[in-house]
C-alpha cells in the first residue's frame, strides 16, 4: 500500500483497503464510529491504547500510522492470513483425517446441500414475494 502523508488519510486508505466501515472499525477498536471520523478527518489522532487498538484493527503498525514509513507498511489485505473460527478449525482438522474418497464424497455432499438451501430460499423469497402483491 502506498504511504500518504497524512496519518487520517492512512486511516481511511488501510480500513477502506480492507472492507470497513467507520462504524465497524470503532467496535474493532472498542470506540464510538464519530471518534473514527475525527481521527479520518484530520480533528484529532489517536495515541496510547488507542493507537494501538487501532492498528491491531487495521492490521498495520502504529509506527506506519504515525509516520507512514514505508518499510513499516502494512500487508496488502489480499495477503493477509485467513483467521478460521473454532468451527472452520474443527471441521479442517476433521476433514484432513479422511481418506481421499471421502473428502471428494463430502465435498459433493456439501455442494448439494448449499445449492438445495440456495433454491429453498429463492423459493420462500417468491412465496413471500407473491403473498404482497
Amino acid at each position: 500500500m502506498k504511504s500518504t502523508t497524512k496519518m487520517s488519510d492512512r486511516i481511511v486508505a488501510r480500513r477502506t483497503e480492507l472492507g470497513l466501515t467507520q462504524r465497524g472499525l470503532a467496535k474493532l477498536v472498542g470506540l464510538s464510529s464519530v471518534s473514527i471520523l475525527k481521527w479520518e478527518n484530520g480533528q484529532n489522532e489517536p495515541s496510547g491504547k488507542n493507537l494501538f487498538a487501532l492498528s491491531g484493527a487495521l492490521k498495520c503498525s502504529p509506527t506506519w500510522l504515525l509516520f507512514g514509513d514505508e518499510d513499516k507498511a502494512p500487508t496488502p489485505a489480499d495477503q493477509l492470513p485467513v483467521e478460521l473460527d473454532s468451527q472452520q478449525l474443527q471441521l479442517l482438522d476433521l476433514f484432513s483425517q479422511l481418506p481421499e474418497s471421502e473428502k471428494s464424497q463430502i465435498i459433493n455432499e456439501m455442494s448439494a446441500r448449499v445449492e438445495n438451501f440456495n433454491r429453498l430460499f429463492e423459493e420462500l423469497l417468491k412465496a413471500r414475494k407473491s403473498r404482497k402483491l
